[in-house]
């Protein structure tokens, strides 16, 4: 993997402030880094796509938000004796490469960032086919259906959803529908913008745009109660308004503890679509590594890696937290620093369950095991074409959806 990139530009982003960490930065160059210092608010139109950044000098909740909008491969270098946060937790699971202790093994952080450098390639890599909601579970086939049904009407929509659940994609996935999809979409988060949505005389600037394109609207309960009363106007003058909010469920707490305006609730949410936990559809875990391990490998010029037996025992024990972001992200790393013919627990950086003396060993089990392999190759590769993939396992499409529910697919 390494070898793919070694002939590329070594171009870093260095996030200011990066406090101790300055004295690395003079090595760096001298091992042929070229270094280009940044601010948060600049990480948008970064053209660089490595970036090295110290946890210590960055809050991170507004960290989080910048990140959310990049699509930087990112290095964190921070004391080992950092308390552990739940920002923290999710900036390492879904947002960042590498996280590194100081004070840090310079040979170590040059192969890391190398390593980030082919990451940032998988990053970059786009698929020819187009976006979709991937899933076969009642869950993602019924959001696919509304989302065609939701998708040819104007008007106010609400999209919740746990972080990392695909609300983005969904976003993407209904401008696309519309008669504007030939434009970008308009993403505008609330919490970045220093005037606010309004100004004084109750107009904006940012909806109006709704005219030419439809318009993502994300951290909607920290507006003002002006904007709030603007906005509610503003939707009852212009019903179809072409507006996606996003929210997970940080809005039914605003409106509970009286921070957000029932009626504006009422408006925004009277259309919704709701994008489900990993954990709600496990069944459909399997299909989307395989999805990205095979989308991100064919960007690198690699034969399609299977997951070893561990590494599936392990994703199908962990918690998955961060949801499919999460899944993306830990895909993308062990796909750069997998070294043998199968993606192992430890490449994806989890830990396989242990066996215990009462786990047999069987015949059985080693068909089972079969089994499910060879379901989750078809389902990756015939999403939508439940026929096809029953050809071409061999078997009639009943033994088919049989094989789904014994192995909890479906």
């Amino acid at each position: 993997m390494l070898e793919a990139v070694s002939g590329t530009s070594r171009q870093l982003l260095v996030l200011e402030p990066i406090g101790a960490c300055e004295a690395l930065l003079p090595l760096l160059q001298d091992a042929g880094w070229s270094l280009r210092r940044c601010t948060a608010e600049t990480l948008v139109t970064a053209t660089s796509h490595v970036l090295l950044l110290d946890l210590h000098e960055q809050p991170l909740p507004s960290l989080l938000a910048h990140l959310r909008r990049t699509g930087l491969c990112c290095v964190a270098l921070t004391a080992s004796q950092a308390a552990a946060s739940s920002e923290l937790d999710e900036l390492a699971r879904e947002w960042l490469f590498a996280v590194l202790s100081l004070p840090v093994d310079v040979p170590g952080l040059l192969e890391t960032l190398q390593q980030a450098q082919a990451g940032a390639r998988l990053l970059r890599s786009k698929s020819k086919k187009p976006r979709q909601f991937l899933g076969n579970s009642g869950q993602a086939r019924s959001l696919r259906k509304q989302l065609d049904e939701q998708g040819r009407r104007d008007g106010p929509l609400l999209i919740r959803g746990p972080r990392g659940s695909g609300k983005h994609l969904l976003a993407q996935l209904l401008h696309e529908r519309t008669a504007s999809a030939q434009r970008r979409i308009l993403q505008v988060d609330v919490t970045q913008l220093p005037g606010g949505l309004f100004d004084q005389a109750g107009h904006s600037a940012t909806l109006a745009a709704a005219a030419s394109t439809t318009i993502l609207l994300e951290g909607i309960t920290t507006l003002s109660s002006a904007d709030q009363q603007h906005l509610l106007h503003h939707l009852q003058g212009h019903p179809g308004l072409r507006l996606l909010v996003i929210s997970g469920d940080e809005l039914e707490v605003a409106l509970q503890t009286k921070h957000f305006r029932e009626d504006l609730y009422r408006l925004l949410s009277a259309r919704q679509l709701h994008t489900p936990a990993l954990s709600e559809h496990p069944g459909d875990l399997l299909m989307l590594a395989e999805h990205f391990a095979r989308r991100h490998g064919v960007a690198i010029g690699r034969h399609h890696r299977r997951f070893s037996e561990e590494a599936i025992e392990a994703m199908m024990a962990h918690a998955w937290p961060g949801n499919v972001r999460e899944l993306r992200n830990r895909l993308l790393r062990a796909l750069v620093l997998s070294q043998g013919r199968q993606i192992l627990a430890s490449d994806l950086g989890l830990e396989a369950p242990q066996a215990t003396d009462d786990d047999p060993v069987t015949l059985e089990d080693y068909i089972l095991r079969a089994e499910r392999q060879a379901l989750n190759d078809v389902l990756g590769r015939y999403t939508h074409n439940m026929s096809q993939a029953a050809r071409t396992l061999g078997v009639s499409r009943p033994t088919f959806y049989r094989l789904l529910h014994k192995h909890r697919l479906r």
